[in-house]
């Protein structure tokens, strides 16, 4: 057998199943709070980046505001208590009233990387 099948089969499949998790400090918020504010969040996988597609329909934007409202972990931005306390009308909207547009790219990049689809190592991979 191959190196590579030999790990597997040796690896525990509940840790390999593990979702990785992570978080990103938003500056403006933790000046504007008055202490560290960090977005947690864990990685999503390829079927649920293909709902939140769906979800988005063909607008990037969507997109990223789907992805942040449904792999954030801390804050939980689906907290019905959060979107009326900011007057939210459509759920998912509670990120772009919270965050401002480069703060959503961000978190999205992280969520991106974090779950393997960094689309810039992607693309440099498949060029070499």
């Amino acid at each position: 057998m191959g190196q590579n099948l030999d790990m597997l089969l040796g690896a525990d499949p509940a840790k390999m199943k593990e979702i990785p998790t992570g978080e990103i400090e938003i500056p403006r918020l933790s000046k504007k709070l008055g202490q560290k504010f960090y977005i947690s969040f864990r990685a999503a996988t390829i079927d649920e980046m293909n709902e939140i597609g769906d979800k988005a329909g063909k607008s990037e934007s969507e997109e990223m505001k789907w992805t942040i409202y449904e792999m954030s972990t801390d804050p939980l931005f689906k907290t019905k208590e959060l979107r009326e306390k900011y007057g939210t009308k459509r759920p998912v909207d509670i990120v772009s009233d919270i965050l401002l547009g480069g703060e959503v790219i961000m978190v999205y990049n992280a969520i991106m990387k974090l779950s393997g689809f960094d689309k810039g190592r992607i693309i440099e991979e498949v060029k070499n």
